[in-house]
């Protein structure tokens, strides 16, 4: 069964083999856990399976080769993963190179883009060429969490399928029916990002760096500025570990703002819910400028924490 409810995608990747109809390049869009990255090994090796059916019959050899979601052997299989945080064009290049060679086992070719948000814009634009223009018999198939974070050129040449995540509240039931408390429960589900799988994976060994952040932000508004900027040093620095951290704080303030922005809401309170607006504002462009301009993870954490500080005080 996979991860998430992809049934309905699969039903209609089914009828595309079935009818002949398959397209040269395919864009899978939902959350982690939705089911988008199983689903695209999977499609591959319906297509690459040599006794044709509604699912890969794992017995041939095609199916043994392509087994081994995270290292299939295949010769028509291609996988692209991000290297680091950036998917970068020189594996674009590797890939392109690849396809102009003729399919080994003289049936299909498929490749699957993982993370294809990470598309640096030379990379995006080297495989603009071949999405506009698939080989024949390729097809190609890109996998990401949001489809606004590719450019418009790259999605317009795409068959996109949404896989829909599962509802907070949905996932806050199953988790407490776990046994998680209700605060926890609510962290774990927000953070999932849609995925029960996700959900139960910060529920069971992750949030504790989480919970602390939360209860830092909650009471930023009550905390000197000396206070704040100490908080804020523990960003300080390059390398993944700093940027990784720095993007758990934006996901935690973007939680609470957003849990916050309900209970104004239902408060009916105007002047509580146009300054979360305004909270909520401030961690979407600090995310922008973090991913885009590269900025200095500590500084993006500063500005947050004071600008709580400052509108709660005002």
């Amino acid at each position: 069964m996979p991860s998430g409810d992809a049934r309905a995608q699969r039903d209609e990747l089914r009828t595309a083999v079935r009818t002949g109809r398959v397209h040269g390049a395919y864009l899978f869009e939902g959350p982690d856990g939705t089911g988008t990255a199983e689903t695209a090994h999977w499609f591959s090796r319906m297509l690459l399976c040599r006794r044709p059916g509604d699912e890969p019959c794992d017995a041939c050899h095609s199916c043994r080769l392509t087994a081994q979601a995270d290292a299939p052997a295949h010769p028509d299989l291609q996988r692209v993963v991000p290297d680091g945080p950036v998917l970068k064009v020189e594996a674009v290049r590797e890939l392109q190179k690849a396809l102009s060679l003729r399919p080994n086992e003289g049936g299909w070719r498929v490749c699957v883009v993982l993370s294809a948000e990470r598309l640096n814009a030379a990379a995006a634009n080297a495989l603009l060429k071949t999405l506009e223009e698939p080989p024949p018999s390729t097809t190609l198939v890109l996998v990401v969490r949001a489809a606004d974070a590719l450019p418009a050129t790259v999605r317009s040449r795409t068959t996109r399928l949404r896989f829909a995540p599962t509802s907070e509240l949905e996932l806050r039931r199953e988790l407490a029916a776990g046994g998680l408390a209700d605060e926890d429960a609510w962290l774990a589900a927000t953070l999932g990002g849609g995925s029960l799988d996700a959900a139960q994976s910060w529920a069971s060994d992750k949030l504790g760096d989480a919970r602390d952040q939360l209860a830092a932000l909650s009471d930023a508004g009550t905390r000197s500025v000396s206070e704040l900027l100490e908080q804020a040093e523990a960003f300080r620095g390059a390398g993944e570990p700093v940027r990784q951290r720095a993007e758990l704080f934006l996901d935690v303030y973007d939680a609470l703002a957003r849990r916050s922005l309900h209970e104004a809401s239902e408060r009916r309170d105007t002047r509580a819910l146009e300054a979360w607006l305004e909270r909520a504002d401030a961690g979407a462009r600090a995310r922008r400028e973090l991913h885009k301009r590269n900025l200095n993870p500590q500084l993006v954490v500063e500005g947050l924490l004071l600008g709580l500080r400052q509108s709660r005080a005002g």
